[in-house]
């Protein structure tokens, strides 16, 4: 039994290496991260087709209704947007009100892998030791994270909130893929968030 378990560790003494991980971060959220959202609500904003009757009118931007922790980020984009294409934009005193609300911002995270998973070893010493989870053996590996964004403006009369009208949804969206590839990596794989 003693010279089983003995076995088993030297077995696994060469993949001690291979263990190890990259610290992606030491913020709340990684730079990955950031710029899928943020990349994903930008294109989101580049699909309104901004309505004509806001230029050269005096603009609000309400977007109380707006919940997302990458709100200030999206409000800026939003007033950009609309003051490119010739809206004054305010913040009191307005002719108009461009509400925004948001669908969803976030990350959706997917992997595919060709391979051996982590697996559970008892080391059965007699003691009672929680299993050592072996480390996972790829052949090859794909995680891929996608950013998502859908919003929705409507504007309406600062002075009588009279409708005036409503974005289709909006939508926006980015990528970010890594790769393992006969035990090997990651490598950063394609992705449109980074420059080249």
């Amino acid at each position: 039994m003693f010279s089983r378990c003995i076995m088993i560790l030297l077995a696994f003494l060469p993949m001690i290496g291979c263990i190890g991980g990259i610290r992606d971060t030491t913020t709340a959220r990684t730079a990955t991260e950031i710029l899928l959202v943020s990349t994903a609500a930008e294109r989101a904003i580049q699909n309104y087709k901004v309505d004509k009757s806001l230029s050269g009118k005096k603009v609000t931007i309400d977007d109380s209704h707006y919940d997302s922790v990458d709100k200030p980020y999206v409000s800026s984009a939003l007033r950009e947007h609309l003051s490119a294409a010739g809206a004054i934009v305010v913040a009191d005193g307005s002719d108009y009100t461009v509400e925004v609300r948001n669908g969803t911002l976030g990350i959706f995270d997917s992997d595919f892998t060709m391979g051996i998973p982590g697996l559970p070893v008892a080391l059965g010493f007699g003691a009672e030791l929680p299993p050592v989870i072996t480390p996972p053996i790829s052949v090859f590996k794909r995680d891929t994270s996608q950013g998502w964004c859908k919003m929705q403006l409507w504007i309406y009369k600062t002075a009588d909130n009279t409708f005036v009208s409503k974005s289709d949804d909006l939508w926006g969206s980015s990528y970010y893929n890594q790769w393992i590839f006969l035990f090997i990596g990651p490598f950063d794989g394609s992705n449109d968030i980074y420059p080249e």
